[in-house]
């Protein structure tokens, strides 16, 4: 705090753990720390937050000091005092000292993520794992008398390579389950553990879902979904928030915050995080809005230049219409599209302004062969292309790409078509668009090229968020999706489920 950088910084990092902006003068020392301990107080276990912020800044002997000023009786959790959960002081050296241990063996990351994937809720980012146990140990019991103390020395067990720790850490939770009655429902945990294998073509996603506001103001309503731990879908919601369309930006640069802030730490990041699978950002934008160009929305990092988003992240594009229907027989349509994309590749049913006068046997003919998964379309901002997007979007396709200027020039489709011949796997043709964004930016050309202005509808149907589920239980269970949230009627926010 001596210095205005030092609580400048202190203060970002407070502010994101808080999910709320902390504004300094960086003036006076006073101030500045008044400010930020307000902030801290004035958000429900806001005190906890500021605790293992100063933690990370300072170690846990000053974070233990400080808490004393801010917990009743003078017991800071974790510090000399007995524990007061389920765990007694001896039950936490040993884990500490477990942990301490396989400190160099252990991913901060991978074992967060773990267990933010059980536990179904967010943990504060770059912690140790001594810091992370410490955290849990605050935390409530889970439903079947757990605690995530417990299940984090089970996770960190099978994240060890070696497997002397991975049976010392394995039986420090078998032995407290077993005093504490509990050893049935660890065994029913580590069952269903070993039974929910990881989806490699899941990422880390932020979705944003867009819809006008409804108010004759001409406002958008965007409500941001993250799924922060890839390999599962889980998709938690962030606030939404009522803007201009020309604000979309600056919110998905708040919400990307929150995504990069809980994704793997330098030390942790691998080249094949960003090249086999960059994090995906996904708009599900309502049909007036699917040509607006949302790979070319910037976004700050720090003080520098505000860049396009298509640089960084693997932009898509996604149908609310559909995504929000309760029809069956388009949900239906749309899963069996999807899985012929997946299983026998890419077949194009493409439209041109030419095919407007036979819009309806266009369609027919789409209808008619199931096995076309995506097509090629001039760009849908009037009514001809727009109708037969929205047929597309009916029958199920679910890939589309469009030139945003206007007429998909047939030189064009050709790059499209040799895109779609390259690719070995659909699952590689989000990286490979993306490979085609960056290069029009960082080329001198970049204005003439096709991957500046070209518009990438991608809509898997085993990622959904923010739907209506009426209806839909019998359909879920045969194509086992489990879906994540609920329609939105008012401007509250809900849980997922």
């Amino acid at each position: 705090m001596e210095d205005q950088p030092g609580r400048v910084f202190f203060a970002g990092v407070l502010s994101d753990q808080l999910n709320l902006h902390v504004d300094l003068r960086g003036t006076r020392q006073r101030e500045d720390v008044i400010a930020l301990v307000r902030a801290a107080l004035s958000v429900p276990e806001g005190e906890r937050v500021l605790v293992d912020v100063v933690r990370l800044f300072e170690g846990a002997a000053v974070a233990a000091d400080f808490e004393r000023l801010l917990t009743p009786g003078g017991h800071p959790a974790g510090g000399a005092s007995p524990l007061s959960g389920p765990l007694t002081r001896h039950d936490t050296e040993a884990a500490l000292a477990l942990l301490d241990a396989v400190k160099g063996q252990l991913p901060g990351a991978a074992l967060r993520d773990a267990l933010a994937m059980e536990l179904r809720f967010e943990m504060p980012p770059r912690l140790s794992p001594e810091q992370l146990f410490l955290h849990l140990a605050e935390l409530n019991v889970q439903p079947d008398g757990l605690p995530p103390a417990v299940l984090c020395m089970e996770h960190a067990a099978g994240l060890v390579p070696a497997p002397a720790y991975q049976h010392a850490l394995s039986s420090w939770a078998r032995g407290w389950a077993e005093r504490a009655g509990l050893l049935d429902a660890l065994r029913r945990r580590r069952s269903q553990r070993a039974a929910a294998a990881p989806d490699p073509t899941i990422p880390r996603c932020l979705v944003v879902t867009v819809e006008p506001a409804g108010d004759g103001s001409g406002d958008i309503v965007v409500r941001p979904w993250l799924n922060t731990v890839p390999g599962y879908w889980r998709p938690q919601p962030a606030l939404p928030e009522t803007i201009t369309l020309d604000g979309l930006g600056g919110a998905v640069e708040r919400a990307l915050r929150q995504v990069v802030r809980l994704g793997p730490g330098p030390e942790e990041r691998t080249v094949d995080d960003y090249q086999v699978m960059p994090p995906y950002v996904e708009f599900v934008m309502p049909y007036e809005l699917l040509n607006h160009n949302v790979a070319g929305l910037t976004v700050r990092s720090g003080d520098g230049k505000p860049l396009p988003l298509g640089l960084k992240y693997a932009v898509h594009l996604r149908s609310l219409e559909r995504m929000r229907t309760d029809d069956i027989l388009v949900r239906a349509q749309w899963l069996e599209r999807w899985t012929r994309l997946q299983r026998r590749g890419i077949t194009v049913h493409g439209w041109r302004s030419s095919d407007s006068d036979g819009l309806d046997e266009w369609q027919a003919a789409l209808a008619a062969e199931p096995d076309r998964t995506a097509t090629v379309i001039d760009a849908p901002d009037d009514g001809p292309a727009m109708e037969a997007l929205k047929a597309a979007i009916a029958e199920g396709v679910p890939l589309a790409v469009w030139d945003r200027r206007g007429t998909f020039l047939e030189e064009r489709r050709e790059v499209v078509t040799a895109v779609f011949a390259a690719v070995q796997k659909p699952t590689q043709l989000p990286l490979v668009i993306h490979r085609l964004r960056r290069r029009a930016e960082v080329d001198a050309a970049g204005p003439l090229l096709l991957g500046r202005h070209i518009a990438f509808f991608w809509d898997d149907p085993n990622r959904l968020v923010d739907i209506q589920t009426a209806g839909d239980d019998d359909l879920a269970h045969r194509h086992g999706i489990t879906y994540q949230g609920s329609r939105h009627t008012d401007d509250s926010e809900e849980a997922p489920v």
